[in-house]
Parts: C-alpha cells; sequence; structure tokens
C-alpha cells in the first residue's frame, strides 16, 4: 500500500477522476543503498494529452511524486533550496546522474527515469511534481529550462482550485461520490458551499 495523505490523495483522485488516468502506486526502484519509488505512473485512458493547472498539455504518460511538507515550510523557499541544489546535480541533464545519494526530489533520478522507460515502453513521458508550494520566484526562473526536459511544477492549490472548477461544471457531481476523496469533495464543495478565495 502507497503511503498516503491529503496531498497525495488529492493528487490522486486529480488523475484517476479529472483526467480518467489508469494508475499504479508506490512502483519500487533500486537505489544505492536503499529502495525507492516512484509515487504514482499514470497513462490517460483515451491516450490524448492534458492540461495542467497552468495550461501546459501533458502525457498520456506520467510519473508523478508528490511532496507535503506544508507545516514548516509554508511558502516553498526550502523546496526551491533543494530543488536548485537537484538541478545542479543534473548538470543539464535529463537525470541526476547513477549513484547520487543527496536527493530531495527523487524523480529526478536516472533510476527512475529508466524504471518509468522500462514501464511505458518509451522515453515519451512527463515527470510532474505536486508541492504544497514551491517559491514563486524560483520556479518561474527554473520553469522554462524543466518544461524543456518535460519536468512540470504543480501546487497543491493549483490542484484543488483545478478540481473545485471542474466539479462546479461536472453534469453529475453526485456521481463522484464513489470515492473518499470525491465524497469529501462533493460534501464541501456541493453541500457545505466551499469556495476558493
Amino acid at each position: 500500500m502507497a503511503r498516503t495523505n491529503a496531498c497525495s490523495e488529492l493528487r490522486k483522485f486529480w488523475l484517476q477522476t479529472r483526467h480518467e488516468c489508469l494508475v499504479d502506486e508506490g512502483v519500487p526502484v533500486r537505489v544505492p543503498r536503499g529502495q525507492s519509488d516512484i509515487d504514482i505512473v499514470a497513462m490517460r485512458s483515451a491516450l490524448t494529452p492534458f492540461n495542467l493547472p497552468t495550461g501546459i498539455p501533458v502525457g498520456p504518460r506520467v510519473i508523478v511524486e508528490t511532496k507535503d511538507e506544508h507545516d514548516w515550510d509554508a511558502s516553498g523557499r526550502e523546496f526551491a533550496r533543494s530543488l536548485r541544489s537537484d538541478i545542479d546535480l543534473m548538470a543539464g541533464g535529463w537525470t541526476i546522474p547513477l549513484r547520487a545519494t543527496a536527493v530531495k526530489f527523487t524523480m529526478l533520478r536516472q533510476e527512475h527515469f529508466e524504471r518509468a522507460t522500462a514501464l511505458f515502453g518509451t522515453r515519451d513521458f512527463e515527470r510532474i511534481f505536486v508541492v504544497h508550494a514551491l517559491d514563486p520566484a524560483v520556479r518561474s526562473e527554473l520553469e522554462p529550462r524543466l518544461v524543456a526536459h518535460r519536468i512540470h511544477w504543480v501546487t497543491i492549490r493549483e490542484v484543488v482550485a483545478d478540481l473545485v472548477g471542474w466539479y462546479r461544471q461536472h453534469p453529475r457531481p453526485s456521481g463522484l461520490r464513489h470515492s473518499s476523496t470525491g465524497d469529501m469533495l462533493h460534501l464541501l464543495i456541493g453541500f457545505c458551499g466551499l469556495t476558493l478565495d
């Protein structure tokens, strides 16, 4: 069973229900001195791209890593420092080379990229990071370089805003109640009238 928290459950619901992706969780990846994983391997069932909340089209094949440390890094500044460090390890390439050990965003590792390539049978996939926050200045500075390598960053606020907008246009929102997360959204938005600032 994959580790779970609110952020990861919303991300899973966003992929499975909002974008109709087939999902596998907690795919194991061997790394130096241990075992890691790919949080989610997903493929859109229609084999067509879908848009991130930022408007960037991705897919139909994606791997997703979720990091949620909102209790102590609400601004995302620590994530920005870690991202800069990981980008330096990539040295302009597509991945952090084999056997690197001090990596925050593990899906940037070559081991994870190779595992996803083997699963999909192609290198034609995107890497998406869903984080609680990422310093906006650092994100806008690094994003063009990362997008060129098919690496994307999405905040949980963007995912929630996307889900709320989608819910409000859904032809039958009560039909989302088949999952705990969908039922919670239906309760909060449909019954309680939740709105975003």
